[in-house]
């Protein structure tokens, strides 16, 4: 077996047509796999490495040329305090490592390897004896001597410094890559359209857009109060939009962050990693609408379609089917029949009805669901068959349940039957779907008709972040912690410049035990201006799994007396061995529980980190008598972890229908 990559005199390997091929062949099934999936970022750094490898370019696979070529930094940037390269290198390691253990005992033809310190891949040929060592820039913070060939040696490091780490996962984010170049590479890069030309075969290939972002529509009327009209006409456009398989439409919350900006349309397409960028303006005038819209390819900064529409208000509706059957042509995009049928269809609504809708959907975003549902049934009582309005009231109902704003059976059965209300008038609505999901988990324990939903729902719109986020949670809740974290990813990828994103994914690692990476989240989001009101909460969480009990107290303090934050902080100071402190937290849940008949999960959190397992599983059978929406974690949250050798805690979870995945994985 041999590893190619560059010679042992520090010359790059030449590979022979054949090994090229099948390196090239085997990277295609690694980037498919199950590891990969749902990582594009992590698969283009890849891609990019390994061709560069095979091309004989070991010269740009340093860690600055890296970050120029794939990440847009400028060429002179300093790699000690920007690590995002480094980061995505540790994470390739990690799913090659992956990758490879699950495949066994299974030896491929080929075995790709990025060794640590290095960005130059290896390469095993099963075929071969020969061994060659790569040649490369050490990662910044690796001590190396050197052997008498002059190949590198690691010794032992030290991981790079959480806050470099916080600061990468923003850009990351925020800085998406630029399309790569190939010889020559940053030349090339600079030089557009025929580096990428030579990185995805062949000079005839097209870039095309695959990727979409739709900026909030302007007002044009001059008149501040016509804001909604045009955010909620921006909103339906998007969810159009992104019914679409086969685009990558960029989520509401991320476009929105761009109303009134003055930042160019080729900027925020690399902020946004898109090839195409939709932007327009809206005038009402009394029952008229006019809406013009252009679609501007981001690699050329050119205008490749525009258009003006003029409706009715009771037919506005169907305009955002127009626009998105007119994008999909434009772009060659291939429509299935049940994307066509939808796109197409000429449904009115009463203006009057549609205007309390949109006014709703702005309050919801902000998540004032208390007086967005005020709206949302003002738009039900005008029109009963308005089943977008129902849709949305189900989640309004589902966030304050979950959030405790409102006692879990009366929210959760309101959700569920403003869910099938709207799927009863509109089964094609995947919100309505995702909705009734979240549901059968909360309401009903049903776990296999909630992932039912979640599939209907992501067929329906598979660029819906919020239902790849909700699904996330499904993931993580039933102990797929693997598949969780890569469907909260699909997630980022679709909102990448929301807090709520940041917030969602913090969570994900949160529960799956991966507390560095949501620490690192944590600090990232200090440069966000976002209102979300438990960062905190999170971060309390966070410094517990990693035993820092004096900073999650400090943080859960700062998060509020809910019953949630009541529970946790309790939680905090019992594993601190603040046994009265603990004591006191639980005396405000049990007034909670008197008086909103919420906190009874919480009470058993602190028992359990008391390590008063009678107490705690008295408290869990009453969470359950209620239905108590805590349990829908009981697999996963850390805070039970002192209680899961108990055989009682084995029958809660089958009672709950959680207990056909092994739990072990994740203590």
């Amino acid at each position: 077996m041999t590893m190619g990559g560059a010679s042992s005199l520090g010359e790059p390997a030449v590979f022979s047509p054949e090994q090229m091929a099948l390196v090239r062949r085997h990277l295609e099934d690694i980037l498919a796999s199950h590891a990969f999936a749902g990582t594009k970022r992590t698969q283009d750094f890849l891609r990019l490495i390994v061709t560069h490898a095979l091309h004989g370019e070991t010269d740009s696979l340093r860690e600055r040329m890296i970050g120029a070529e794939m990440f847009g930094r400028p060429v002179g940037y300093d790699t000690g305090s920007d690590s995002v390269v480094r980061v995505r290198a540790v994470e390739a390691r990690k799913k090659l490592a992956q990758y490879y253990s699950e495949r066994g005992q299974e030896n491929p033809p080929v075995r790709i390897e990025l060794p640590s310190g290095s960005y130059v891949p290896r390469f095993h040929f099963a075929s071969d004896e020969r061994v060659v060592a790569p040649v490369a820039e050490p990662t910044p913070g690796v001590s190396q001597t050197r052997q008498e060939n002059g190949a590198p040696v690691e010794k032992n490091v030290s991981s790079p410094p959480s806050e470099p780490i916080a600061l990468s996962l923003l850009k990351r984010r925020i800085n998406p890559r630029l399309f790569a170049a190939g010889l020559l590479a940053l030349a090339l890069f600079f030089a557009g359209y025929a580096g990428y030309k030579h990185w995805y075969g062949g000079g005839n290939a097209h870039k095309g857009i695959h990727s979409i972002a739709i900026l909030p529509l302007e007002n044009l009327s001059g008149v501040p109060a016509q804001d909604y009209f045009a955010d909620g006409m921006t909103e339906e456009l998007i969810n159009n939009l992104g019914q679409v398989s086969t685009l990558r439409v960029i989520s509401l919350t991320s476009s929105m962050s761009y109303k009134g900006t003055k930042k160019k349309l080729p900027d925020i397409a690399r902020e946004l990693s898109v090839d195409g960028v939709v932007e327009g303006g809206i005038l009402r005038d009394g029952n008229q609408v006019r809406i013009s819209t252009q679609l501007i390819d981001a690699h050329s900064d050119r205008p490749i379609w525009a258009h003006t529409y003029t409706r009715d208000l009771n037919g506005a509706v169907a305009w955002q089917g127009e626009v998105a059957q007119a994008i999909a042509e434009e772009i060659s995009t291939q429509l299935t029949p049940q994307e066509q049928a939808h796109l197409a269809r000429k449904n009115t609504v009463n203006p009057e009805a549609q205007d309390e809708y949109l006014h709703g959907i702005l309050l919801r975003e902000a998540d004032q669901c208390e007086q967005a549902s005020s709206f949302f049934n003002h738009a039900i009582a005008i029109e009963p068959g308005y089943a977008l309005a129902h849709s949305a009231l189900a989640s309004c109902y589902g966030r304050l349940g979950e959030s405790g704003r409102m006692p879990y059976q009366e929210a959760f059965t309101q959700q569920k039957a403003e869910a099938i209300k709207a799927i009863q008038l509109d089964d094609s609505l995947s919100e309505a779907h995702a909705e009734l999901a979240n549901t059968y988990m909360t309401l009903d324990w049903n776990w296999s008709g909630a992932a039912a939903e979640f599939h209907r729902a992501l067929d329906l719109n598979p660029n819906s972040a919020t239902s790849h986020e909700k699904y996330a949670f499904y993931l993580v809740r039933t102990g797929k912690v693997a598949d969780a974290l890569a469907e909260i990813q699909r997630s980022v990828d679709l909102d990448p410049v929301s807090g709520s994103t940041f917030h969602a994914e913090g969570f994900i690692d949160y529960f799956s035990r991966q507390y560095d990476r949501a620490f690192a989240i944590t600090q990232s989001v200090r440069v966000l201006r976002t209102n979300l009101p438990d960062w905190n909460f999170l971060l309390g969480d966070v410094y517990v799994g990693k035993g820092r009990y004096s900073e999650a107290i400090s943080e859960f303090l700062k998060s509020g007396d809910g019953p949630y934050s009541l529970g946790h902080l309790g939680y905090a100071y019992a594993r601190a061995g603040k046994v009265d402190a603990a004591q006191r937290t639980i005396s405000r849940l049990e007034e909670d529980v008197r008086k909103d008949g919420i906190g009874r999960y919480e009470i058993a959190l602190v028992y359990a980190g008391l390590g008063r397992r009678q107490d705690a599983f008295k408290w869990l059978e009453d969470a359950y008598r209620v239905h108590d929406v805590g349990l829908v974690y009981l697999k996963v949250d850390p805070c039970l972890d002192p209680l899961r050798s108990d055989p009682r805690f084995t029958d809660l979870l089958q009672r709950i229908g959680l207990a056909t995945v092994p739990t072990s994985a994740l203590q």
